[in-house]
């Protein structure tokens, strides 16, 4: 490949990147025309966005592109009278931005193929802190290595060297980190479109509302988000939203609202998915559960795979499959979701996540030769297993201060060879109300960790989440805490 070609590459990366940060605001401007429609500004923004997308694809040679972004860019200069079926007609117009972004290189690959990337935009400042501290740690390294090849160690100034070189190398992870995080803002008004067409096509009018736009997230965070978000979009014009004729005569405005917000609450960041419908149904749901043989209570019920109150299978809804995406989903974040209701005013799903997907915060256990991470924010405590307990039992139960705990020897779940200890110790876990114990060989203490993603042939091991690597240079896997609950519980049935 010649060195033109790796430019070309270069040069198209970065006009998918700039063209999908242009369609998305133009998208953006169009649907907020809709409810201003003589807001001049709005209209020079969307004009600007559409003369930004000619001028770029006629840099890269997407001639198809700048060609239908000049006939676009003509139509927004000449509007007229704003009214529903011009934005309808200009959204559309959106549509075939991206149709055509998309698959130019594959309509001409004289220009070459770019695959997809993830990007993330660094402040500079950023960068530069990042370089210094690599060099400092690159210095305090080499005083360390002087002092070994010399033979002149002085223990004092060893132990000053490595805190130095800890403090610099936790600097440096905390920037790295925060070079992960993205604004939510750009991921909330992807779905306004969502929002507006949908609700239109089953007879409903609603706009969506964002707030905290500027909380940022961790960049992967953001992605597997996306999924969950659009379950209980889609959910909430389902089943919250009434048509405007039905929320007219309850006193409502006609147009349902539909408000994402995020924010940072006490080290970690709040999603809330609102709507100002009609509130569960909790009389529906008890039945619907009822009949499905689901125990626990509403709000578990709504998440339980298979679930669903609605009477026949639409685009929407209706193969009780959404919900139970939306706590997977969630779950694999390492997050929480609740649900708060009110008849006649609207439902609110909220979400917390930690506010980085690279580190986690957990404790160490070992069973056999393997050590174990559990994610902190599921440990309750730890106490030593009764010696009355059966040995060889994978599962069994035991009595913590009057409430009865199920519990799993991690040597069983995982087949490890070797005997137990004579004397084992339970870490106490819990997820979503559920408690369990965890039976190890050996309690090692809370640690940070650093988390590596696993490879395919881990994909479908049951209650593995990742990976990472222990200061002896050894692997220890982190444990899925929800998955092995909904295993022991599974189990607990049965027996």
């Amino acid at each position: 490949m010649s060195e033109h070609d790796l430019n070309q590459d270069e040069l198209m990366a970065t006009f998918l990147v700039e063209a999908e940060d242009d369609i998305l605001a133009l998208e953006a401007a169009l649907l907020e025309l809709e409810d201003s429609p003589d807001d001049e500004a709005i209209r020079l923004e969307a004009l600007r966005r559409a003369h930004t997308l000619k001028g770029n694809a006629s840099c890269v040679g997407l001639q198809r592109v700048a060609d239908f972004a000049h006939t676009y860019e003509e139509r927004l200069e000449n509007l007229g009278d704003v009214d529903a079926a011009l934005i309808a007609e200009l959204l559309a117009g959106v549509d075939t931005f991206r149709r055509l972004v998309a698959n130019e290189d594959v309509a001409t690959e004289s220009k070459p193929h770019v695959a997809h990337k993830a990007h993330v935009r660094v402040a500079a400042e950023k960068l530069n802190r990042m370089l210094d501290l690599a060099g400092e740690i690159a210095i305090t390294r080499g005083r360390v290595q002087q002092m070994l090849a010399t033979r002149a160690i002085d223990v004092d100034v060893l132990v000053e060297v490595e805190r130095q070189t800890d403090q610099l190398q936790s600097e440096l992870q905390e920037l790295i980190m925060r070079a992960r995080m993205v604004p939510i803002g750009p991921m909330f008004q992807q779905y306004a479109r969502t929002v507006r067409d949908l609700a239109a096509t089953h007879g409903k009018n609603a706009r969506l509302v964002t707030i905290g736009d500027d909380v940022e997230l961790d960049t992967s965070a953001v992605e597997l988000l996306r999924d969950p978000l659009t379950h209980m979009i889609r959910n909430a014009i389902d089943h919250g939203l009434e048509p405007s004729a039905d929320r007219v005569a309850k006193g409502k405005p006609a147009v349902g609202h539909i408000t994402l917000e995020a924010r940072h609450e006490a080290g970690s960041i709040l999603i809330r998915i609102s709507d100002d419908g009609a509130g569960l149904d909790r009389k529906r749901i008890a039945a619907r559960a009822h009949a499905l043989g689901i125990d626990g209570d509403l709000d578990r019920a709504i998440f339980a795979p298979g679930f669903t109150t609605a009477e026949e299978i639409t685009d929407l809804s209706g193969r009780g499959v959404g919900m139970d995406v939306v706590r997977r989903g969630v779950e694999t974040l390492r997050g929480t979701i609740a649900i708060s209701t009110s008849e006649g005013e609207g439902t609110t799903f909220t979400i917390r996540l930690p506010l980085t997907l690279a580190v986690i915060d957990g404790f160490g256990v070992a069973a056999g030769d393997e050590t174990y991470i559990v994610p902190m924010e599921n440990v309750i405590e730890c106490v030593e297993l009764p010696a009355d307990k059966p040995a060889n039992d994978a599962t069994g139960v035991l009595l913590l201060r009057e409430e009865i705990v199920p519990y799993v020897r991690l040597r069983k779940l995982f087949a490890l060879s070797g005997d137990a200890p004579a004397r084992e110790n339970v870490l106490v876990v819990q997820h979503d109300g559920a408690r369990a114990g965890l039976v190890v060989d050996t309690l090692h203490g809370s640690a940070q960790a650093v988390i590596k993603p696993l490879g395919g042939y881990f994909a479908e091991v049951p209650g593995i989440a990742g990976s990472s690597i222990l200061g002896s240079g050894r692997v220890a896997l982190i444990l899925d805490t929800p998955a092995i609950l909904r295993n022991l519980a599974a189990v607990e049935q049965i027996q």
